[in-house]
């Protein structure tokens, strides 16, 4: 009787051990698991990767087209749901969001904060262009990371939440937020320096994405509802002329290289061209920082020359 009861307690014991050491091995493997953001547009990911490079970051709006005209599917709904954080641009980028179930706690508007900095516009815009189709500009500037002093508030946004989420990583995740926001800080003063020169001078803008970089570093700019892979029809043409009376341009600043023929018939109206590519979208050569090292120089182009 006593041999029966102290195989009992033993094997209960053992019995104890083993699910324990169920638990250790299943809290290790969650342990292990990478930690998975998802992001509404590159800077963003940018953003995330140069803090913790150790994050998994998905970018679903990256296959193709403009960022702020995509539309989730099914597939990347689920993986949004799946992710430990969501990250928002704000600023009204994210139109699907209204068609989306996706957990609060889970997501992170980079806007927030800044509210009172966001700008707003009159009336609605609707044209087509590119893989997106028709599509109309919402009632807030949303590319505020052109502002590259809003571009270190929504930075400093994300890395709280990242530090909020993994607390564990929190030193490290302030000392290179720390770091991105001297290198945004460096590229502000750059921006202001370059525009200061010439801050006057009116400048073309070749579609309503600019407001914020305009706004910041005192552009005298107008924009028009052009793209550069699209020539414009007479019409337009006829409304740069008109626009061109009230403001005598020199200059259009383009999101992309425009079409050889665009080019040269700017060039007949005495008018040059520069990209200043807004970066919503990955490059297809290098990072975030270095595209807008590139938009520097070629405004530079624009405030450095004698007209």
């Amino acid at each position: 009787m006593k041999r029966t009861t102290w195989l009992m307690m033993l094997s209960s014991v053992m019995l104890i051990g083993c699910a324990e050491k169920e638990d250790e091995g299943a809290a290790s493997s969650s342990s292990d698991q990478t930690p998975v953001v998802s992001v509404s547009n590159y800077p963003l990911q940018y953003y995330v990767e140069r803090i913790a490079p150790w994050i998994d970051v998905q970018f679903p709006a990256q296959v193709s087209g403009d960022p702020a005209y995509w539309k989730p599917s099914a597939q990347d709904i689920s993986a949004m749901q799946e992710a430990d954080l969501v990250l928002l641009n704000g600023a009204s980028y994210e139109t699907w969001l209204a068609n989306v179930s996706l957990s609060q706690a889970k997501l992170v508007d980079t806007s927030q904060g800044v509210e009172d900095k966001l700008i707003a516009l009159t009336g609605h815009t609707t044209h087509s262009h590119g893989l997106e189709g028709e599509h109309e500009h919402t009632d807030t500037a949303f590319t505020l990371w052109l502002d590259l002093t809003l571009a270190q508030a929504q930075v400093q946004a994300l890395s709280s939440a990242l530090a909020g989420k993994w607390p564990h990583r929190s030193g490290e995740i302030e000392q290179s937020a720390t770091a991105l926001i001297g290198e945004l800080e460096s590229l502000d003063g750059q921006l202001k320096a370059v525009v200061s020169g010439a801050a006057d001078r009116p400048v073309l803008f070749s579609h309503p994405v600019y407001q914020y970089l305009q706004s910041r570093y005192g552009m005298n700019g107008k924009s028009v509802h052009w793209e550069p892979d699209a020539m414009p029809d007479e019409a337009m043409w006829q409304e740069l002329e008109e626009l061109l009376k009230r403001h005598p341009a020199k200059w259009m600043i383009w999101e992309g290289t425009s079409l050889p023929a665009i080019t040269e018939k700017l060039v007949q109206m005495g008018i040059r061209s520069v990209v200043f590519d807004p970066c919503a979208g990955k490059p297809e050569q290098g990072d975030f920082m270095s595209v807008m090292k590139q938009n520097v120089a070629e405004l530079q182009r624009v405030y450095g020359s004698q007209s």
